[in-house]
């Protein structure tokens, strides 16, 4: 998960315990008579509640508080969803207007497509996805057992670099995972 994501993710459950831990707290205060929590209980008004629910100001409060808590719900469930396809990027590039137009995956595609080409790779795929609002362009290999993993970084190091030049100023992020295959067993 991304850094904003997650930490969106941790403040809602710091504020969530924290809020659990103060309510508990107080809760065994109270029973075990600790002098300042038990006598703020104490003049607890139980009728407070009903002339607070009569009062049109605690309405707008209790319509508010559902209102942020729909909105930080859906954002958290929002930043859990799986990835996406990534939108058209628009580059510095040769058309009239000097900009260039061009899909992420058709990018990926190529790359898996030169990648599938060499015998070193047992299976090749590269995609284009939107994980969590950062745009990425992942390739993944697996390769033969009887390949160095040097040989495999440099030629899987190669096809990323050629992606990230191509791809300068944009906001696109390049990832390669490299699966080794087991050597078969005599």
């Amino acid at each position: 998960m991304n850094r904003t994501p997650a930490s969106f993710h941790r403040l809602s459950t710091a504020l969530i315990g924290l809020l659990l831990i103060a309510v508990g707290g107080a809760a065994l205060a109270h029973r075990f008579g600790v002098t300042p929590v038990s006598e703020w209980v104490d003049r607890f008004d139980p009728s407070s509640i009903d002339r607070l629910s009569g009062s049109g100001w605690w309405t707008a409060v209790l319509a508010g508080v559902v209102v942020v808590s729909l909105i930080w719900g859906l954002a958290l469930i929002g930043s859990t969803i799986r990835p996406r396809a990534v939108d058209d990027l628009e580059l510095d590039g040769s058309d009239p207007s000097g900009e260039l137009v061009i899909a992420p995956k058709l990018i990926a595609s190529a790359v898996a497509d030169d990648l599938a080409g060499d015998t070193m790779f047992q299976k090749v795929s590269a995609r284009a996805l939107d994980d969590r609002s950062r745009k990425i362009i992942r390739v993944e290999v697996t390769a033969r057992p009887d390949r160095s993993y040097a040989d495999i970084a440099e030629r899987v190091g190669r096809a990323t670099s050629q992606i990230a030049d191509a791809l300068v100023g944009s906001d696109v992020h390049v990832q390669a995972f490299i699966h080794l295959e087991r050597s078969p067993k005599h």
